[in-house]
């Protein structure tokens, strides 16, 4: 069985899916770290990102796990190294990539095809899951979300998190990682907290699993 969460940034879908995949003993496949997994790669071994084929060919070995909340590079954990800001704009620029895209998502279908799995991301249901049996769209105003954002690191200016989210967010609807699915379940975050978004996740699930 396939769960997925569907949404822009900053609405709490990785949190959420880590939740309902302990609940119901699933995988849990966070699609935006494996796209910061591949930023950091890229950084790390300071790669030419103009450069596609040996990009590609450098991080076509890496591997990338999940352990609860942990995400796992290589054995390594890197869950707190791929949330910094640097990395995270970097993945939403570098993952409009044609090339990258592709890459990702041969990872995401061998993955779904062996697991019962709870997978998070901005195209999920559209693209990579469309037989999904349960699919979620979580959504809310995007002054909401800058706050989200500030409250978990207060070491960053709040007018520099609404111009890095309005940048993310235009790469990610502009650049095609973005698409809204017909088909979900829509739930507006904006005055929910996360438990209660869990909650109404799962009284949906329960009536349909």
């Amino acid at each position: 069985m396939v769960i997925t969460i569907d949404g822009l940034s900053v609405n709490g879908k990785s949190t959420l899916a880590g939740m309902i995949a302990r609940k119901l003993n699933f995988k849990n496949f966070n699609t935006g770290a494996v796209y910061r997994c591949i930023a950091l790669q890229i950084v790390n071994n300071e790669l030419d990102i103009n450069n596609i084929d040996e990009v590609i060919n450098k991080i076509g070995n890496m591997q990338v796990n999940f352990r609860g909340d942990q995400i796992l590079l290589n054995d390594e954990d890197v869950t707190k190294k791929i949330k910094v800001e640097e990395i995270s704009l970097l993945s939403n620029r570098w993952g409009a990539i044609p090339e990258i895209k592709a890459f990702v998502r041969i990872f995401q279908k061998s993955f779904i095809k062996s697991n019962d799995t709870v997978m998070e991301g901005r195209d999920i249901a559209a693209r990579i899951a469309p037989d999904a049996e349960i699919k979620f769209y979580l959504y809310s105003d995007f002054e909401t979300r800058v706050q989200r954002a500030w409250n978990k690191d207060k070491s960053i200016d709040i007018e520099e998190i609404r111009k890095n989210l309005h940048t993310i967010d235009d790469i990610d609807i502009n650049g095609g990682n973005f698409i809204k699915p017909k088909d979900a379940i829509e739930i507006n975050t904006t005055n929910l907290s996360i438990d209660e978004v869990y909650n109404v996740m799962m009284e949906k699930i329960s009536k349909i699993v």
